[in-house]
């Protein structure tokens, strides 16, 4: 995780926040577990998780194809059976890519 802060920008800013003892204590005890500083833990976790928030916010493009794929199955659901899922959950699909 280091590695992110090699790759920022020369030009930082400083970021600050308060915290309550305990919350910290159990921030500390992860950050040293992982062997990063309580600063390059706390910015990676907060940047991951703010990364995948935006990310779930974005815009989504699809082909016609799964688009297709989408309505047809809304129109046919599958049957939902335990086996039936398992295999709907096993199988490629053409969401996949």
């Amino acid at each position: 995780m280091a590695k992110r802060r090699e790759e920022s920008s020369a030009q930082e800013s400083r970021l600050s926040i308060r915290v309550d003892a305990a919350r910290k204590a159990v921030i500390a005890r992860a950050a040293k577990q992982h062997g990063e500083t309580l600063s390059d833990f706390v910015l990676e976790n907060a940047y991951q998780v703010a990364t995948e928030l935006l990310t779930d916010e974005g815009p989504v493009s699809l082909t016609r194809k799964q688009l297709a794929h989408i309505f047809e199955t809304l129109d046919n659901p599958p049957p939902t059976s335990v086996a039936a899922v398992r295999k709907l959950l096993m199988e490629r699909s053409i969401l996949d890519g």
